[in-house]
């Protein structure tokens, strides 16, 4: 029976919960303008910082029970010791290689024709993640070029060296030894990052993911 993770907990294997019809949310986009008078229009300066950003939002996800009336009081106990104010990363089963993360709420427990009924809803940040870091790794030989791909979510990936290189991106340049380290300034964007190496050895790149 799918049905959502909630960290190690799932909502059918564990609590004998029923999914119902679900309707995926979508988080609002930060819009900022100013109102200037006499002209027509206002001044959007959404994508200030490069792009839109976006609020947090709320996740909803409405369950029927499969246990007795007499267990109902129980259940729903169990329920909201397992998941009720906790920070998680939250799973469905028709996404299973994305989890999102936020703050579970378990709202008041009612019954419809003898059918216990309990929803969860999820504050959750706006992006979802990666289950599994991106990993691509290159031999150098005297110059390289490597591709890396990225969702929509910017990030910064972990470099990992066997020896000193140097390398280029969007304009910057970096003279690094061996060792694990970040660049801030080497900032992925959606799509295609083309990055340039030079040096003799080794080179990995680790990053998450993260997409609407």
């Amino acid at each position: 029976m799918k049905g959502i993770s909630f960290d190690d907990f799932h909502s059918f294997r564990d609590f004998h919960l029923i999914l119902k019809p679900k309707e995926m949310a979508s988080p609002a986009v930060k819009v900022r303008k100013i109102e200037i008078e006499g002209v027509d229009s206002s001044l959007d300066y959404t994508d200030f910082f490069g792009e839109a950003k976006f609020e947090d939002f709320i996740q909803k996800f409405d369950f029927s029970t499969t246990v007795p009336q007499s267990e109902f009081l129980s259940l729903y106990s169990t329920v909201k010791n397992a998941l009720h104010g906790k920070k998680m990363r939250i799973v469905l089963d028709d996404d299973p290689h994305f989890y999102y993360l936020g703050r579970v709420s378990v709202l008041p427990f009612t019954t419809d024709k003898g059918i216990g009924l309990v929803s969860v809803e999820c504050d959750c940040e706006p992006y979802k993640m990666k289950k599994n870091k991106t990993v691509v790794s290159a031999t150098v030989v005297n110059s390289a070029t490597v591709q890396l791909t990225n969702s929509r979510k910017r990030t910064v990936p972990e470099v990992k060296t066997s020896a000193a290189m140097t390398i280029k991106f969007g304009g910057l340049s970096w003279s690094v030894g061996a060792g694990s380290f970040t660049l801030p300034e080497l900032e992925l964007v959606e799509g295609v990052n083309t990055v340039t190496v030079t040096g003799n050895g080794t080179i990995t790149f680790t990053y998450q993911e993260g997409s609407l």
